[in-house]
């Protein structure tokens, strides 16, 4: 009976010895969860990155109005194109219009701007499509029928100095407007943008590259009976993962990456930056909705 207890009483202290060492793991895990960092708005790298995603938030709306000026149409021919497509006709390289046999409007601009002798200094290219949907099917006709349009643009913008301080872009969007028959809007898509800035300073020469990479996800258009559509969010998000690439002469470059969310409520931009465990908060007024 005694050796039956001390079995007993030895089987029961390994066992609480295991639910010690069980629990004090289970401590240590929990000492090692990283905690969320408040990131400074002052923060040299956060206030250059800041930068680069309220010109990606400007243009983007930008693009929101460029799809709106086309949502009733190009004429025939393509002779009449909505005012983004205008271009100084002496500085113009090529401006070509196609109607495809599947419904697709392709529209290519190749624009170069010259100074006083004539010489380039900038260059610009776009490549859009357009397609006008009614009901789920393709419209070769009566385009303003439509209750959805899709609109991608593809542009670059290069200079040609690249020696003394100057900044190159590059991107893309496919646009889904739904829903275009109501006077709300829905709005999904992806948008790519990628920036190469150059700066140089009497003591130093510093290369940025910015790659945006992002998901339009359900944002919402009004259509206002005195405005017509407004290219101002109500409501919606943009998500993004953004890669930073930085390099002063001869140094090894260094690369961060970012994740932005960009959320919309009339007009008003609310955007929550993370890299690693900091976390950067601001908010902003982007364009206001017509009533």
């Amino acid at each position: 009976m005694r050796l039956e207890k001390r079995v007993l009483v030895s089987g029961l202290a390994i066992l609480f010895g295991i639910m010690v060492m069980l629990v004090a793991g289970c401590g240590d895990d929990e000492s090692t969860t990283p905690t969320t960092i408040t990131g400074s708005l002052n923060d040299p790298e956060f206030v250059v990155l800041k930068g680069q995603i309220d010109e990606f938030v400007d243009s983007t709306v930008s693009f929101f109005k460029n799809g709106l000026n086309t949502v009733n149409g190009i004429s025939e021919g393509g002779n009449v194109l909505p005012p983004q497509y205008a271009v100084v006709p002496e500085q113009q390289d090529t401006c070509n219009t196609t109607f495809t046999a599947d419904g697709w409007y392709q529209i290519d601009i190749v624009y170069t701007h010259k100074d006083a002798q004539g010489d380039p200094v900038w260059q610009t290219s776009l490549h859009d499509s357009i397609q006008y949907r009614l009901d789920d099917a393709v419209l070769m006709s009566n385009f303003n029928t439509r209750d959805e349009l899709i609109y991608r643009h593809h542009w670059t913008f290069d200079v040609e100095d690249t020696m003394v301080t100057y900044a190159s872009f590059a991107g893309a969007v496919d646009l889904t407007f739904d829903d275009l028959n109501t006077t709300l809007s829905t709005l999904t898509g992806t948008r790519d943008f990628s920036v190469h800035a150059k700066t140089v300073t009497n003591d130093s020469t510093v290369w940025r590259d910015f790659t945006f990479a992002a998901d339009v996800n359900n944002v919402t258009l009004r259509c206002s009976d005195y405005t017509g559509w407004s290219e101002c969010p109500t409501t919606g998000s943009v998500s993004a993962t953004v890669e930073m690439i930085y390099q002063k002469d001869d140094d090894d470059p260094v690369t961060t990456t970012w994740n932005v969310t960009m959320t919309f409520f009339n007009g008003t931009m609310s955007a929550s930056v993370t890299r690693g465990n900091t976390v950067w908060s601001y908010s902003s007024d982007v364009c206001v909705v017509p009533q």
